[in-house]
């Protein structure tokens, strides 16, 4: 059967979030590859460009796009839902485009200040709809694993000790919590949503 344009529309949220996590996890090994493992930076270069461009790439347009999928999605995820489910969804979106337009600005990483922000936000929202049953429940363990990952990341990050961190490659340990998991669980709920819609 045909799809008609406006079961086709129903679907564009879950693509850009799809996207946006595909972004992230592509260019992880690229941004990696040109830092390194450390807090010191190799300052490899790829296309003119080093790590911190590649950095910034790497998270802003992703988290833009997420962003803009979650937005798509505001009566899924909190317009119908409880308050609760609104506070989340605002602190998610605070921190996502907040981050993303520092790091277009400077292009480069900024520092993850807002990822509590973010995982509280995911808490929120995952915790709001444990009884809805039109929100997938692999979207909601996914969220909630999302904020496990943002604040594991997180406190690796403020309390491992510099020296410490170095010896076991902290940044890598930082990277695939932060960022290559964390867009891997984004192309997960994306794809969750989806299925959703097309079994309704």
């Amino acid at each position: 059967m045909k799809n008609n344009p406006a079961s086709i529309s129903l679907h564009w949220p879950n693509l850009v979030i799809i996207v946006g996590g595909l972004l992230m996890v592509i260019l992880w090994p690229v941004y990696i590859n040109l830092h390194g493992p450390t807090s010191f930076s190799r300052d490899g270069h790829l296309l003119g460009q080093g790590p911190e461009f590649w950095g910034s790439m790497m998270e802003s347009p992703a988290s833009l796009l997420i962003a803009l999928g979650l937005f798509g999605h505001y009566s899924l995820l909190a317009g119908h839902a409880d308050r609760k489910a609104r506070v989340g969804f605002v602190l998610i979106m605070i921190g996502l485009i907040v981050t993303a337009l520092v790091e277009l600005a400077i292009l480069a990483i900024a520092p993850p200040m807002l990822s509590p922000l973010v995982a509280i936000g995911l808490i929120l929202v995952a915790l709001s709809h444990r009884e809805n049953p039109s929100f997938p429940k692999s979207g909601q363990y996914t969220l909630l694993g999302m904020s496990v990952l943002l604040l594991l990341s997180f406190f690796w990050t403020l309390l491992l000790p510099k020296d410490v961190f170095d010896r076991t490659n902290g940044y890598v340990v930082f990277g695939v919590m932060a960022n290559l998991l964390f867009g891997v669980g984004w192309i997960v709920f994306g794809v969750s949503l989806w299925r959703r819609e097309q079994a309704s």
